[in-house]
């Protein structure tokens, strides 16, 4: 994959993006402060300052004014002046005469404020003569005070003047305010679209750079997941540029082509398991007619000591093989999951009985102690045989890479209500760098011949279970894994019934067919197109006092059971023609009554799990091979369940 090199990272670049549109939001927001509510400001302090000044001189023209007209009223009138007039006379005086309000002249615009200043000096000098005025006719002296009367009518014509001066300077001020605030309100509103104009660029800008570093990329890495979810695992992303989402694209070719190479592993190793349990099928057929002819030779009161010892080492051998084999096939053919009470003991010796022909050949000796008081577990059998094969194969692997002698211990224990065991090698150990990847999928230190998935599946397992699987850092050289699985709840024992209530349910003895206890006088059809293992079943089986019919398929069983009723009917799986599968769910449809009498017997159970095939418990599956005592036993069993 080529790369297309870029310094920029998506993270620089989204924060740039977000800072360019705060400055821009920002930039505008700030001019618009500076320019027009500069102009607004200064609008509304000349304003204020303006109003407060007229209206403090309006309010004291007014009081003067009242004062002027009351003087020539007692001054016009024949008799003396009233005192109560005189003293309105000069409240009114002080009141025009002084500030009543507290607007200084600095606040005030400076065109206006030689004038305001004089209008105040003339209202000051009319409330002095009004006083004046008042203390004369107070006095009497008529005349001077009418002489006064005519020089405050001087003054009131120039305050007048003043004030309306002062008036004509205010609303000029005011003006040229208002019109500077137009201005800088159009220059604003030009300035607002410009930079709107640049914003409609800006956004598209942002949307292709956002779209072409982040959506695009997206798209593509969302195409290919859904490909690889449709089983598509030879897609590969295109790494366009070195930041975030290009390393993630680089993370799923590489996840891709990991996924990839594991599944041709997972896919040989389905392959081998299909064919490993054909060939199960047609090695246990074999090995049951071995072991059966070798039960019949030693049956046989005839056979020497030197033939006996022979066909017991014969029987030792094959019994030897299907045990391997029947494990191996119940581990690559593990399909649902059962859950119950599981001693991890037996466990361990399956799970060492299917790695067991490697301990020789790489010369390790096994040891350990397995706690014979050990409780018991729920869990999957299956699944927890799983675990323990995989840490002994990694134990084994490890091993190979050291020197003789080379030692693998196992233990088991229980400790504050909980099953653990331990599997440990005299390896060469785990690394410190390599131990916090040890549980993730897929981490390997095997290259291509590894899988990376067994220690992950195995915890996941193990916690599946309730419990954990951990590398325990205390162990000395080499590698110690441990599992612990929480002790299973012991059920209460059921409550014995009362006599009556027992007898209520029991309506008589339980019959059972003749010679149940053993298999005199029991018929018995066996189904199987191996005559090397019908044939020895047959005699074995009629030897011991049942009546055996043969058949070689299943169209021949059909035909049998036309002829006549059976106890049991023993039938192979996989046979030309019908085979067991086919013949059981056609007694069912048909003769369900019989049905209920079927043994299957087989070298591969998986037939019963496929989808479609009418369930079978498993209780009524005999595995090849079988021993032919087993066989007996079984059999009278489940005649016994049937009656």
């Amino acid at each position: 994959m080529s790369v297309q090199r870029s310094g920029l990272s998506l993270r620089t670049l989204l924060l740039l993006l977000v800072l360019a549109a705060a400055l821009y939001a920002a930039g505008l927001s700030i001019y618009l402060t500076l320019s027009v509510g500069r102009a607004a400001a200064s609008l509304g302090e000349g304003a204020e300052a303006v109003v407060y000044q007229l209206e403090d001189l309006t309010h004291r023209d007014d009081a003067l004014d009242r004062a002027v007209t009351e003087a020539r009223r007692v001054l016009d009138g024949p008799a003396a002046p009233d005192p109560r007039a005189l003293r309105l006379i000069r409240t009114l005086a002080a009141a025009g005469g002084t500030r009543s309000r507290a607007v200084t002249f600095a606040k005030v615009p400076g065109v206006m404020r030689v004038e305001a200043a004089r209008t105040d000096e003339r209202m000051s000098r009319l409330g002095d003569a009004l006083t004046e005025l008042a203390a004369l006719a107070e006095l009497g002296r008529r005349g001077a005070a009418r002489e006064q009367l005519r020089a405050t009518d001087s003054l009131h014509d120039l305050v007048g003047e003043s004030l309306a001066a002062s008036g004509d300077l205010a609303r000029s001020d005011l003006l040229d305010r208002q019109r500077a605030l137009r201005a800088a309100t159009t220059q604003a509103s030009r300035v607002a679209l410009g930079w709107l104009a640049i914003g409609v660029l800006f956004i598209p800008l942002s949307f292709l750079i956002v779209r072409r570093r982040v959506v695009r990329p997206l798209e593509t890495l969302e195409q290919a997941l859904v490909r690889v979810a449709e089983g598509d695992l030879t897609v590969q992303v295109e790494a366009a540029h070195t930041d975030e989402l290009g390393r993630l694209a680089e993370h799923f070719n590489d996840m891709t082509r990991v996924l990839r190479d594991r599944a041709e592993g997972q896919g040989r190793f389905a392959a081998a398991g299909e064919l490993l349990a054909g060939v199960a099928h047609e090695v246990n057929n074999p090995l049951m007619a071995i072991a059966a002819h070798a039960e019949n030779r030693l049956a046989d009161p005839a056979v020497t000591e030197e033939q006996r010892a022979e066909m017991t080492q014969i029987l030792r051998q094959a019994r030897r093989a299907s045990k391997l084999l029947r494990g191996l096939l119940r581990f690559v053919r593990a399909t649902e999951r059962e859950v119950g009470m599981v001693n991890l003991n037996d466990v361990v010796r399956g799970a060492l009985d299917l790695v067991s022909y490697r301990f020789g050949v790489d010369e390790i000796a096994v040891g350990g102690r397995l706690d014979p008081a050990l409780p018991a577990v729920q869990g999957d059998a299956i699944k927890l045989e799983q675990v323990l094969v995989n840490l002994l194969s990694n134990a084994i692997e490890s091993l190979r890479g050291v020197e003789r002698p080379r030692r693998l211990t196992v233990d088991t224990w229980a400790q504050e209500g909980r099953v653990l065991v331990a599997v440990e090698d005299g390896g060469r150990g785990v690394a410190p760098e390599v131990a916090p990847q040890l549980f993730r999928p897929f981490a390997t230190t095997k290259g291509r011949r590894g899988t990376g998935l067994g220690l992950y599946i195995s915890r996941q397992i193990a916690r599946e279970a309730g419990g954990d699987l951990v590398l325990d850092p205390a162990a000395g050289r080499g590698a110690r894994f441990v599992v612990s699985l929480p002790v299973a709840a012991v059920p209460e024992p059921a409550l014995p019934a009362a006599p009556e209530a027992a007898g209520a349910r029991s309506s008589g003895p339980r019959r059972a067919p003749p010679g149940a206890a053993s298999l005199k006088d029991l018929r018995i059809l066996i189904v199987d197109d191996e005559d090397a293992v019908r044939r020895p079943m047959a005699k074995y089986l009629t030897r011991r006092g049942a009546r055996v019919t043969e058949a070689p398929d299943g169209e021949a069983a059909l035909a049998r059971l036309r002829d006549g009723a059976f106890d049991i009917i023993l039938a192979d799986l996989r046979m030309p023609r019908m085979g067991g599968v086919e013949l059981y769910a056609r007694l069912e449809q048909a003769h369900p009554e019989v049905a209920a009498r079927v043994l299957f017997l087989s070298g591969d159970i998986s037939q019963l799990a496929e989808p479609g095939n009418t369930p079978v418990a498993r209780e009524r599956v005999l595995v090849k091979p079988v021993e032919l005592s087993e066989l007996e036993r079984r059999i009278v069993e489940f005649a016994l369940d049937r009656a």
